[in-house]
């Protein structure tokens, strides 16, 4: 492996902060105290430690930092990995008109420490779609992974309704689809025949809000042929990868995302969450450049 590049250095407040020890007003006081040591490890007796001066002082984001003499939480990392279940809200919290239907959502899945700091999910997935959903420290990066002028690619499997003509469904893809948020190209890779869906969800699991169209609302049907089909789209309108395939005459009755740009979902299980692999690392912290 080649050697990771040293890391460049951060004010100390913005460090603390980004691990969750405060606000950035409440460390800007903490390291003013001069209530912070550093070491180059973890380990490293009181004698090793050096005192930071005050918050302007500049250390490694990755250096081992010191409390009251405490070792305090290692820097957050800046892309989480999640496999969404299904019928969970892509949101921190739910409307509070909501409150008493008790909600599923991402606020209840991220660690509080990771709150504290503002990680945040990049991006959505719809309450009725499953997996890839990446957490990120820095709201520039998330930007930029949801920006259509990067054209970041997202890639998804969709069981549909229907036996699908691959040539012909990605001839319609690529033209582009209309629908009533505009048109709407996708790439096409594969169609497989499928089993169907695991299950029809029972109609309390069911969720629309005021921005669903007729599109979403279209009867869904879980009897009959049915297929998987695997897409790329650099878009994120709501509901988008539904509503092309709908009025491509296949409805989707299961979506599940398995890429996003070049983190994968892989064998991540449903629920659980992993760090980025060396090479995702690298790429994400290459879109900060």
């Amino acid at each position: 492996k080649t050697p990771k590049k040293k890391m460049g250095v951060q004010r100390i407040d913005k460090v603390l902060a980004d691990r969750g020890v405060g606000t950035r007003s409440q460390t800007f006081e903490i390291a003013k105290a001069k209530r912070i040591t550093m070491a180059s490890h973890p380990d490293a007796p009181h004698e090793e430690r050096t005192r930071i001066k005050g918050p302007k002082e500049k250390v490694p984001p990755d250096a081992a930092l010191f409390l009251d003499g405490n070792l305090l939480p290692s820097a957050a990392p800046l892309l989480l990995v999640y496999h969404k279940p299904k019928f969970v809200l892509s949101v921190m919290e739910d409307d509070k008109k909501y409150k008493d239907q008790e909600r599923k959502h991402l606020g209840q899945v991220l660690s509080a420490r990771y709150k504290r700091c503002g990680m945040h999910p990049v991006g959505r997935l719809d309450y009725d779609t499953t997996g890839l959903i990446l957490f990120s420290l820095e709201g520039k990066l998330t930007q930029r992974l949801l920006h259509p002028k990067r054209g970041v690619e997202k890639e998804y499997v969709a069981t549909v309704q229907g036996k699908a003509d691959e040539e012909k469904l990605k001839q319609m893809l690529s033209d582009g689809v209309e629908t009533t948020d505009g048109t709407f190209s996708a790439q096409l890779l594969e169609v497989t025949p499928s089993d169907g869906p695991a299950s029809a969800p029972a109609d309390d699991e069911m969720l629309w809000d005021e921005e669903s169209s007729t599109e979403d609302r279209a009867q869904m049907d879980y009897s009959g042929e049915h297929s998987d089909v695997r897409l790329i789209v650099t878009e994120g309108k709501y509901r988008m990868v539904r509503r092309i395939l709908a009025n491509c005459g296949h409805p989707v009755v299961e979506l599940r995302r398995e890429r996003h740009g070049k983190v994968t979902l892989g064998d991540l299980a449903v629920g659980e969450f992993r760090d980025l692999k060396d090479e995702e690392l690298e790429w994400a912290e290459s879109l900060l450049k």
